[in-house]
């Protein structure tokens, strides 16, 4: 907030940018792995890793980069996901730097700009769709509001 009371637009926070950047980065690093570096879980013998570096990271990086509601959680699964790797091959390197963007994910910008995925929120987004109603500000949608209550219900909802 500023001084007048009208909100500040930071932008994006820098962890943000610097997570979306490295895991948008990912499928460079795992062609140079095909030129002989080797750094963290890259590594051109292993076929798994085209898939995870060539479609995951950079999904993970544009919901992160777009502040999708599911980017926290497919940051956490993905930084999850190299650390268990990186315990199974023996690369501390990759398990440090796993490590390190989780404990970067809890800073009080990161917090802001990706939340926690809520339960309720989740429930009443597919209840909504489920049911075909979209988010409305004013309250029901018109044919909600005009529509009959199925038999065997009562018209008031608590």
């Amino acid at each position: 907030m500023t001084g007048a009371g009208e909100p500040v637009d930071a932008g994006r926070p820098g962890v943000v940018v610097a997570l979306a950047a490295w895991l948008a980065l990912t499928p460079v690093l795992q062609a140079l792995s095909l030129t002989g570096l080797r750094v963290g879980n890259f590594a051109p013998e292993r076929p798994w890793n085209y898939l995870a570096y060539g479609l995951a990271a950079p999904y993970v990086a544009w919901l992160v980069w777009q502040r999708r509601p599911r980017a926290r959680f497919a940051a956490y699964v993905f930084l999850t996901h190299e650390a268990v790797r990186g315990f199974h091959f023996h690369r501390r390197d990759a398990v440090a730097v796993a490590a390190i963007w989780v404990v970067l994910l809890q800073l009080p910008a990161a917090r802001r700009w990706m939340p926690s995925l809520r339960p309720a929120e989740m429930r009443a987004r597919w209840r909504r769709q489920l049911t075909g109603r979209r988010k409305t500000v004013d309250g029901p949608p018109p044919s909600a509001r005009t529509a009959e209550p199925p038999p065997g219900e009562s018209s008031s909802r608590p």
